[in-house]
């Protein structure tokens, strides 16, 4: 009896282990697969894909919108809303820009992608998600922005509404002060710009503009007032934050004249800026 308790015991002992081991890889696995089915769910997105030779995209749910974008055949966009608006999708553009499209022009499909987005790819949309707003420009009608900066060596401050006629042209007014030591101005006029990636969060432009600048001098110099004509070609950049406002770099050569002189002054001012 004695010969084989030590091998009962060492086979209770083994078959002990084995029943213990098992559950704990069984819980691993059951994590390990956990995890993965809940980055599959999270990714799991309903998307359309066009199914005509190309599709505008409109700012609203009717052919009376702007048409903002164009989709070619086999393109695939994010489904934001379907079917709500009497026969109008929304969805979202790779560019970031959210409009309708006709349902007809689309399939519904929903898209499942559990592979791990690298680092830089987390970052970026990160960022845009909290940071960067829509492409607006593309999308809306009316701008503005308050500028402040340099005139030459004079201070400067301008304000500047303006409109959108198409997503890359804008026309926009300029009036506002600028005063140095020997001269006080009044500057207004009417501008042309163009951008070149409205579609984007961030977009460079160049303007032309022409006016008007009164001209008044200072008690100690004893300079009459004056009015001279404005032409003013330059440009700048622009950033779309959230809740449609930005901010706005402008570089502008001023040329002052007469008919028998010219002055050059040269612009360098930020903007809070901001469409609707």
């Amino acid at each position: 009896m004695s010969s084989v308790r030590p091998t009962t015991r060492f086979a209770t002992a083994v078959a002990l282990c084995c029943t213990l081991a098992v559950p704990g890889h069984a819980l691993a696995a059951g994590k390990r697969r956990g995890a993965k089915a809940a980055r599959a769910q999270t990714d799991v997105r309903a998307q359309a894909r066009v199914i005509v030779e190309r599709a505008p995209v409109y700012s609203g749910p009717g052919f009376g919108y702007r048409v903002i974008g164009t989709v070619e055949r086999d393109e695939v966009v994010a489904l934001v809303e379907r079917g709500r608006r009497g026969g109008w999708t929304r969805v979202r553009l790779e560019s970031g820009i959210v409009g309708w499209i006709l349902t007809e022009h689309v399939h519904v499909f929903l898209y499942t992608d559990d592979r791990e987005p690298s680092r830089l790819r987390r970052f970026g949309r990160k960022l845009r998600e909290t940071l960067l707003g829509p492409p607006n420009l593309s999308i809306h009608r009316f701008t503005g922005a308050l500028s402040a900066g340099a005139l030459g060596r004079e201070g400067l401050f301008l304000v500047r509404p303006g409109v959108l006629v198409a997503p890359h042209v804008g026309l926009e007014a300029f009036v506002g002060p600028s005063s140095g030591r020997e001269a006080s101005r009044g500057i207004f006029g009417l501008s042309t710009q163009v951008f070149v990636t409205p579609h984007l969060p961030a977009t460079i432009f160049v303007s032309v503009g022409a006016g008007a600048v009164y001209t008044k001098g200072k008690v100690d110099t004893l300079e009459e007032a004056t009015w001279s004509g404005l032409v003013s070609p330059g440009g700048g950049f622009w950033i779309v934050f959230k809740y449609n406002i930005g901010i706005r770099f402008d570089v502008r050569n001023h040329i002052l004249f007469r008919a028998d002189t010219a002055r050059s002054m040269q612009e360098y001012s930020g903007a809070l800026a901001f469409s609707f």
